[in-house]
């Protein structure tokens, strides 16, 4: 194939197209057709030159201890170039196909696919017009080494050119280096609404990418060559023949000299779970969209051959350098339209689900459409796969933690919609870190999104985090960005990204690793208020309650805390406090020195201030923080359990649970939810979620024209109410309560932070700063 390499394409020898397999077959007949005149010509004489012949002919196919041989070698890491070898199996057990390889420039690439070789408008499906030729390569050269991948991977510089190429953020091996599990951000997310229809439109096939499809995969033997197998993948056009059921991604893994393709499979079946949530279809081609919370990431693994495991389970690379990869993978989509029908099985929905919902197999792909080779496909080429460096730590018995808390954050910020930065970062991580590993988590993940300008140099966060025990606390650098950092009620309405992908890697690289998990922001305190026997507040016991409940999800309402006045002093640069608004009302002259927290005082502490008093209203709900087990919550956003194994849960499973009575297959309604092992904490007895989040230096300066009793404005500052003053939910925007003294106030301290929680903190920060 002379002129590919030179375009970036590299020339696989791949398992041939049916059309390529009948001109195989033609050949072979017509090597027959040869030796028969020959031995009619000639009789003995000829015999040895026909011997020869033949041996030569057969001489591409290896003896078994050649191909014994050969895979020896790949364990152990020794090249076997020129070898090709195939092995035949039962492909409904294990999706396993081997193809011969020749070597390779193994940089992390991007085969880019034109869209208009899936035509869309015809039924059945058309066999897609593609080829090497057509495709757009781009390189990444930099993604190279182990420890730098999650740094390096072009998240940024994702190429926008073909919509089926997934926006992966993270990818990372189970712990039993079974399976490559994958975290990509749904990019048609970043841009919605009236707007934005033609953009919805262009990235509507990263939709399709969350709906599987059925395939059939057929092994031929070929003539002359008994120990060869090729294979063809076609779209099934009923379940019943299909091979497998539900994939949606070629996945060829390969090392050296030899590659073995699996197909890729789903945690949940994202259109089953939107059928139950009660919607009509899996997108909406106008709106915002933005209520499909589950559909923000494509979640989906693609399973480790079993000869490809042993090199993700060793302690040590075979390569000897633990930076580098230990195979490669490359990731190619099956391509088919986004389709607004649902394609489920009986098995799945039961009687309720109507035909008029469902997808037509065989209307749809007919019976003939056969994918395209590989390399003539768009993709993901040499994925750089690498082992997991804490697989040492792991007891296959037992969990290695109990629980623990992930967060992102970044050095400097601005919050949805605001042009002012908050740069107190360094700060609240160290103090946040301290306090959550004092209360009873084990571990802490930290994702640091912080702006380095592209280069290579640390944030200060990096040494925050250094500064504690490694077995304590993981640190990723995270500089990937927000796809869109607008208001939710924006016509353009905002998606986090970066901060939804840093959430769903951390469980999905570490919540086999743990019973509990919880991802919060570093100005949310997970406050433990049920004492062990030895008067310590910690998580554990009410973690125990929880396990002889059999609760999964427990839930916290949040509100937020005020900083409290006598808790902050004068900044000591004023210039931070330019005020973007007019102040109004008779005190409109009113205006102060900006101020912040004092230096010798907690977060914690000053915003210890909570303008609703536990127990918080039910409408407090929609903003909860929840602390979950990541083996029952499949998907998990900002604040809720979007997925969970109960919501997965096929109609026969649920038949055999429900004994014999039909089971309820409308999820999220008041019945199905008393159901559900989740409940929300008793704030008073035990658990609460104080949110410290940072009141803006120019917010402080109009405190006296704002902060009265009957005031009209909003408050932004906190004044303590005695713990006699009642709370009325009903008035509380009204400004009306007050000390005995007559003095305005609105909020509430909790006492169990204020009077154990915070001088414990205090001391051990101060220790901290003594050793350093």
């Amino acid at each position: 194939m002379p002129g590919l390499r030179s375009q970036g394409i590299h020339p696989w020898a791949l398992p041939p197209h049916p059309h390529a397999i009948k001109a195989s077959k033609r050949k072979v007949k017509g090597s027959a057709f040869v030796r028969n005149v020959l031995l009619g010509l000639s009789g003995a004489i000829f015999l040895p030159i026909l011997y020869l012949y033949q041996i030569l002919e057969m001489k591409h196919v290896p003896r078994v201890s050649t191909v014994h041989e050969s895979l020896q070698n790949f364990q152990n890491g020794i090249s076997n170039t020129g070898i090709k070898w195939g092995k035949s199996r039962d492909p409904i057990k294990d999706i396993v196909v081997y193809e011969t390889i020749s070597p390779r420039d193994l940089v992390l690439t991007a085969f880019l696919e034109p869209p208009d070789t899936l035509n869309n408008h015809t039924a059945p499906l058309m066999v897609r017009e593609t080829s090497a030729s057509k495709l757009q390569s781009i390189s990444f050269p930099n993604v190279r080494n182990c420890s730098t991948l999650l740094q390096d991977f072009p998240v940024d510089d994702y190429p926008l050119q073909d919509p089926f190429l997934p926006w992966i953020h993270d990818m990372s091996p189970t712990v039993d280096g079974k399976s490559i599990q994958f975290v990509a951000q749904n990019r048609r997310r970043c841009h919605t609404g009236d707007e934005e229809e033609k953009t919805m439109k262009f990235w509507e096939p990263q939709i399709s990418l969350m709906q599987s499809v059925p395939v059939v995969l057929s092994q031929t033997q070929q003539q002359g060559q008994a120990n060869f197998t090729s294979t063809t993948y076609r779209l099934a056009s009923s379940f019943q023949e299909a091979t497998v059921n539900a994939t949606r991604f070629q996945c060829r893994f390969h090392r050296g000299d030899t590659a073995i393709t699996t197909l890729s499979k789903f945690p949940f079946d994202y259109e089953y779970i939107t059928w139950r949530k009660g919607k009509k279809a899996l997108f909406q081609t106008k709106g915002k969209e933005t209520e499909l919370f589950w559909t923000s990431q494509l979640l989906f693994s693609c399973p480790v051959p079993e000869e490809f495991q042993g090199l993700l389970q060793q302690t040590e690379s075979p390569t000897n350098n633990n930076d580098l990869p230990v195979m490669y993978l490359d990731l190619i989509p099956i391509r088919t339209p986004a389709r607004q029908q649902y394609l489920l099985t009986p098995e799945q929905t039961g009687p309720s689900f109507s035909s008029k919902q469902s997808f037509d197999l065989l209307k749809s792909f007919g019976n003939n459409h056969f994918l395209p080779l590989s390399d003539d496909a768009g993709r993901w080429q040499n994925l750089p796969v690498c082992p997991r460096v804490d697989l040492g730590k792991r007891n296959m018995d037992r969990k290695l933690y109990r629980m623990v808390a992930c967060t992102w954050t970044s050095a400097s910020y601005t919050r949805r919609g605001d042009a002012v930065r908050v740069s107190d970062s360094a700060q609240r991580l160290r103090e946040w870190i301290t306090f959550h590993l004092m209360v009873g988590m084990d571990h802490v993940y930290i994702y640091d999104n912080s702006d380095m300008g592209g280069t290579k140099q640390s944030s200060e966060l990096r040494a925050v985090a250094e500064s504690f025990p490694a077995d304590k606390l993981t640190y990723h650098v995270w500089p990937c960005k927000i796809c869109n950092n607008n208001r939710p009620a924006h016509k353009d309405p905002g998606e986090r990204s970066s901060q939804y992908a840093a959430e769903a890697s951390c469980r999905t690289r570490y919540g086999e690793l743990t019973e509990w998990m919880t991802f919060l922001d570093t100005d949310e305190y997970m406050v433990p208020m049920k004492a062990d026997d030895n008067g310590e507040y910690t998580w554990h016991p009410l973690l125990d309650e929880m396990d002889k409940k059999g609760i999964s999800i427990m839930k916290f309402r949040s509100s937020r805390g005020k900083p409290r006045m006598e808790l902050v002093e004068d900044l000591e640069d004023q210039s931070v406090c330019v005020d973007p608004f007019t102040v109004k009302g008779p005190n409109k002259d009113k205006t102060e020195p900006c101020v912040g927290p004092m230096k010798n005082k907690t977060f914690l502490q000053v915003y210890n201030c909570d303008f609703i008093r536990p127990p918080k209203p039910e409408r407090f709900s929609r903003a909860m923080k929840q602390i979950y087990r990541p083996s029952f919550v499949l998907s998990h956003f900002v604040h809720y359990s979007t997925v969970t194994a109960a919501m997965a849960m096929p109609y026969t499973d649920l038949r055999k649970r429900s004994k014999g009575r039909e089971p309820k297959m409308d999820i999220h309604t008041a019945g199905w939810e008393r159901e559900q092992p989740e409940m929300f904490m008793d704030e008073l007895t035990e658990g609460s979620l104080i949110h410290a989040r940072s009141v803006l230096p120019h917010d402080t300066r109009r405190r006296s024209a704002e902060c009265y009793v009957n005031s009209k404005y909003s408050c932004m500052m906190g004044f303590l109410c005695d713990d006699q003053v009642e709370f009325v939910d009903a008035l509380h925007q009204k400004n009306v309560f007050h000390n005995s003294d007559g003095g305005y106030c609105n909020c509430w301290r909790n006492a169990v932070v204020e009077d154990i929680l915070v001088p414990k903190l205090e001391r051990l920060l101060k220790l901290r700063d003594h050793k350093s």
